[in-house]
Order: structure tokens, then C-alpha cells, then sequence
């Protein structure tokens, strides 16, 4: 019994709010039920309904006056419960309210709290690129809706004035620290640490949690240390020093190759990646390229053939097939295209 009354107590400290608002309807009908009681028949609090309401605005401190009691047992009744009972129990309420916000608030700034959401990019890691990479990643029309979660080993959220940006706090590169950013359920991972010992642990443990379907792209500070990231098993994409502009289109592209940066254009240009559809029957290079710059104004240059090899400027005649990749150059980015039959 002792055991059972102590997982009680416990259980109200846990739930506070919960237990003063049973605390005060308790209250409520308490004094409604002494008020009945002890009040003379000629007074309208003798009905419960009537003493109910005037229990509610009495411990709210509205006091309309409308309803008092007449008897002197009643006024005590008044002085007891109501009045002293129910403004401590209020004042009590609100002061949970106003401390639980500011408790929620100060876990949200220091990154204590878990995130929930799914379909999110997670960024592993924080640098002096992030918001410059958090705003090319908002700008870009496939993820104006998702949220960005940044994990990383610092003491505040870094940019908490940026809507949709959550913070969660540990190391980048922990398997803890990687499920309270509840990386199972992201859609896109980017790991710019800004060290390779630390992407490098990070995008171990990266691959074991997340989803099949999440795509992750690391990024490798120094060119030493691309044979070590080539060497682990696994499907994710390794970039090397870029642009925030830039990586964030390696990001959507799924791909990355010198081109993106040698073949950068002015700021109404970008290069993008297509990939042919099952259904498009095969058709030659040239036909491919008069076809897009006539019908969408883009600008082919380039092809990645089923087994990774790349070709600028192919002949042409060379045949174009399904699952090929294409490099091309527009103005924004493509969709819904209509393939050539």
C-alpha cells in the first residue's frame, strides 16, 4: 500500500497541470455541496446549478454579485473554500502554465528535446557555412516544406529565429545523438561537420539508422581523405569543398561531378540533373538536345551512362537510353518534363 501511495505521489508530480485541474473542479463541487447545505431554503444558492455558478466566479475573483450567500455558515463556507482554495489553486495553474512554456522554450534553445517530425533533412554538424546552406536548401523548390534539423556539440541553437530550423544537441557523430534528431524518419541527410574524422564517424553510424530511402550526401574537407570515405560500404554521395549554393544542388541531383563547379554559370543559370525514365525508348543525342532546347529553351551537355560513365559533349549519334543521366543547363529547375517518344 505504502509503495502503491508513493507511484501515486510521484505520478502527480509528473502531471502537475493535469492534477490542479482536478484539484479545482474537486474544489468546485465541494463548495457547491456545502453552499446547498448549509444555506437557507429562501436562498438561490439552495439549487446546485446556482451554486455551482457562483462557486466558479467567486474562486476566479470575477465576483458579479448577482449570487451570495445569506447565512453566516455560508459566508464561511465562502471565506474557506472559494475565496483562499480557489485563488491559491489558480494562481498555482497559471504559474505552472507560464513555467512549463518557458521550461519547453529553454529545452527547444539548448537542443534537450527530442525531434519528432519525419521527412525532415537532417544537417550533422554546424559550421560557418550552415545558414548559408540552411537558406540555399529553403530557396530550393523541392524542400520549401520540409523541416531542417541541425545536430550538433554546441551550447545553443544557432539560428533560432529561422522558421522550421530545430536544434538537437550532442555530438554529430553518436548513434544517441542521431536517433533524438530521429534520423529513421529523414528524408535527406547532409554531414558537414567541418572535420573528416568526425563525418567520418558520423556517416558510419548514419547508414546503420537511416531508411532506405533516405539519401546522404557528406562533405570532405581534404582530398586525403577521399580514399577513406570511398572505402565505406554503403549508397551516399561524397562532395568536396563547394558553394552552399552548390551543394545543396548536389543534394537534389543526387550526383556530383567536377562540372557542377567548372561549369558554373551566371546567377540566371544552374546546372541540374535529369534522369531518363523506364518508359522513354531509346533516341539519339542530337535528337535529345534539339528537342530540349526547342521545346524548354534548356541546354544539354552531358550523359551518364547505366554504368557511371560520363560524357561531354557526346557524338551525335550516340544512343540515349532509359535510366541514362543528363546534365543540362536552365534557368530553373526542371519538372514534369515530356520525354521525346
Amino acid at each position: 500500500m505504502l509503495y502503491f501511495l508513493k507511484d501515486l505521489i510521484r505520478m502527480g508530480l509528473r502531471r502537475k497541470g493535469v492534477s490542479l485541474v482536478f484539484a479545482y473542479l474537486a474544489l468546485l463541487m465541494i463548495s457547491s455541496l456545502l453552499i446547498k447545505l448549509v444555506e437557507p431554503p429562501d436562498s438561490a444558492l439552495t439549487h446546485f446549478d446556482q451554486a455551482l455558478w457562483w462557486s466558479i466566479v467567486t474562486s476566479t475573483t470575477v465576483g458579479y454579485g448577482d449570487l451570495f450567500p445569506v447565512s453566516n455558515s455560508g459566508k464561511i463556507v465562502a471565506v474557506l473554500l472559494p475565496i483562499f482554495m480557489g485563488i491559491g489553486l489558480g494562481a498555482a495553474f497559471i504559474t505552472h502554465i507560464a513555467s512549463s512554456l518557458i521550461e519547453r522554450r529553454d529545452k527547444k534553445m539548448h537542443g534537450e528535446k527530442e525531434y519528432k517530425g519525419r521527412d525532415h533533412i537532417l544537417l550533422v554538424g554546424s559550421t560557418d557555412e550552415t545558414e548559408q546552406l540552411i537558406e540555399q536548401i529553403q530557396k530550393d523548390e523541392a524542400y520549401t516544406s520540409r523541416d531542417v534539423v541541425i545536430v550538433a556539440d554546441i551550447s545553443r541553437h544557432p539560428l533560432p529565429d529561422i522558421d522550421d530550423v530545430f536544434f538537437v544537441k550532442g555530438r554529430p557523430d553518436t548513434l544517441h545523438t542521431l536517433n533524438k534528431a530521429n534520423i529513421n524518419e529523414a528524408a535527406q541527410i547532409v554531414i558537414h561537420t567541418g572535420k573528416d574524422e568526425k563525418s567520418l564517424f558520423a556517416l558510419i553510424n548514419a547508414l546503420k539508422l537511416k531508411s532506405t530511402a533516405c539519401e546522404i550526401t557528406v562533405r570532405c574537407i581534404s582530398t586525403q581523405s577521399l580514399d577513406t570515405f570511398s572505402s565505406i560500404q554503403g549508397d551516399f554521395q561524397i562532395i568536396m569543398q563547394m558553394t552552399a549554393e552548390m551543394m545543396v544542388q548536389a543534394m537534389q541531383d543526387k550526383v556530383h561531378i567536377p562540372l557542377q563547379i567548372l561549369l558554373r554559370n551566371d546567377a540566371n543559370e544552374e546546372i541540374y540533373y535529369v534522369v531518363v525514365p523506364e518508359a522513354v525508348q531509346d533516341f539519339t543525342w542530337w535528337s535529345l538536345h534539339d528537342y530540349f532546347k526547342e521545346k524548354y529553351n534548356y541546354l544539354t551537355f552531358a550523359i551518364q551512362t547505366t554504368d557511371k560513365k560520363v560524357m561531354v559533349n557526346p557524338s551525335k549519334k550516340e544512343i540515349v537510353s532509359k535510366g541514362y543521366g543528363i546534365w543540362l543547363m536552365a534557368q530553373k529547375r526542371p519538372v514534369n518534363i515530356v520525354w521525346p517518344l
